[in-house]
């Protein structure tokens, strides 16, 4: 009974920690000229990673790292505002100020991330992303 109850609950985590996505996605164009928050360094590392998991997720933006698994972190909050047959989009919140908007295409999986940091949107660049089923 007990090698019963240990193998239905191996299973059982492996099914939940299964339940992540992650984008991988590289830059194909980045937006020259514009005010970007200076601790990216997209430049140089013009990468956005994007993990969503089913209780936390974590967003890297070129050498800025966000995610709700440090607990030391600003407070931060991740909504998936809006969906249609062409796109998702998430707004991600750090200490209640809205920062980054990740729009994502489900043809060809491109997406334009957004910075919010002036109070208005501006395009940080177009990307292409793998995205992996975990």
């Amino acid at each position: 009974m007990k090698s019963l109850v240990l193998v239905f609950v191996m299973l059982t985590s492996a099914v939940s920690f299964a339940e992540e996505r992650v984008f991988d996605c590289t830059a194909i164009q980045l937006s020259r000229g514009l005010q970007r928050p200076e601790d990216t360094n997209i430049e140089k590392n013009p990468n956005v990673i994007f993990r969503q998991g089913l209780k936390q997720w974590s967003l890297q933006v070129g050498d800025l790292y966000l995610s709700t698994i440090d607990k030391d972190a600003p407070a931060l909050e991740m909504k998936s505002a809006a969906a249609n047959k062409y796109s998702v989009r998430y707004d991600f919140w750090v200490d209640a100020s809205y920062e980054y908007e990740f729009v994502v295409s489900v043809k060809d999986h491109t997406a334009n991330l957004y910075w919010w940091g002036l109070g208005e949107q501006t395009l940080v660049g177009k990307f292409q992303c793998e995205v992996i089923e975990q």
